[in-house]
């Protein structure tokens, strides 16, 4: 009966580590869903952006071979633009802030290629907690 009752606990501790590992693996991916939205309405500015700079460029170009009344047009683009710009580094601090760090083995300070376990220069196993602990 004792041993019973110890293979039970023990099967409940591993649920409970599968389930902190779903809860892990859930949050993850909807992060990773979040990147891709956020990227996709990255691509879409930038898009925006360059067809305003084009615009400029070709009322710029167009004022100095001397056609007038451009300047409201320009300021109205400018502005645009820059609008666009913040909202283009806004999207990019939350991509960063959603995107995992690469680990970094604690005794060279070498950044590891995305999957590696191991340090390419000096071999020590690293893991996330340990970088986690070191961040």
């Amino acid at each position: 009966m004792q041993k019973l009752g110890e293979t039970a606990r023990g099967l409940g501790e591993r649920a409970k580590d599968l389930g902190g590992k779903a809860k892990d693996v859930t949050k993850r991916s909807g992060e990773l869903l979040e990147v891709a939205r956020l990227k996709f309405d990255l691509n879409k500015l930038e898009k925006e952006m360059d067809n305003n700079l084009q615009a400029l460029g070709e009322l710029v170009f167009r004022r100095d071979k001397g056609e007038e009344d451009l300047d409201g047009e320009i300021d109205r683009l400018l502005q645009g633009t820059r609008k666009l710009d913040g909202e283009v580094k806004s999207l990019n601090e939350q991509i960063k802030k959603l995107q995992p760090k690469p680990l970094v083995c604690p005794q060279c300070k070498l950044e590891l290629p995305a999957g590696g376990r191991f340090c390419s220069y000096c071999g020590k196993l690293v893991t996330e907690e340990k970088e986690e602990h070191n961040a």
